[in-house]
């Protein structure tokens, strides 16, 4: 008999979009969200919200992606917001972004795992620094689960692909 977070984990993976570049990169266990880059559901300060979506199909706990592209500097800045309307449940959310050019060439890797405390809304901003240029970015892979604390396989992942990638 499954266990509820393992009954959970495969619901998110029946309804989870596929992302040509979430094998490759050693991503397990993530419901992931692809969007070109440029259809965004709604512009704020800059930011091209992508995703609104929830990370436990359970509870009322939902994420936002948002990004924008600064050419002169070659650098993306992430926004994330995690809203956990749960009463009593903290959890720690893993969010990955995969940004990749036309070819489906990952160009860009971020990874975040913040903690999320009942009963409160909050966003954070990161950068990465690309090695080419923003302006090639056409699809973002959003994945996001529930995680350890220090998700230690998914932190080394991060770090060998920025390397790969030439990422600052």
């Amino acid at each position: 008999m499954p266990t509820l977070k393992e009954l959970s984990i495969a619901i998110g993976l029946l309804t989870s979009d596929q992302n040509p570049v979430a094998n490759a990169d050693g991503w397990t266990d993530y419901v992931w969200r692809v969007r070109e880059s440029d259809k965004c559901l709604s512009v704020a300060d800059g930011f091209c919200t992508l995703v609104k979506d929830s990370w436990d199909w359970k509870r009322p706990q939902y994420y936002e992606f948002a990004f924008k592209a600064d050419e002169a500097s070659n650098t993306i800045m992430s926004r994330i917001t995690l809203r956990n309307e749960d009463i009593a449940d903290d959890d720690q959310v893993c969010v990955v972004a995969s940004f990749l050019d036309a070819s489906g060439i990952e160009r860009g890797v971020l990874f975040v795992n913040w903690r999320s405390l009942h009963g409160r809304t909050y966003s954070r901003s990161a950068p990465i620094q690309l090695a080419t240029p923003t302006r090639d970015i056409v699809t973002v892979a959003v994945g996001t689960k529930q995680c350890q604390l220090k998700a230690l396989a998914d932190s080394q992942n991060f770090y060998r692909k920025r390397a790969e990638l030439k990422q600052r």
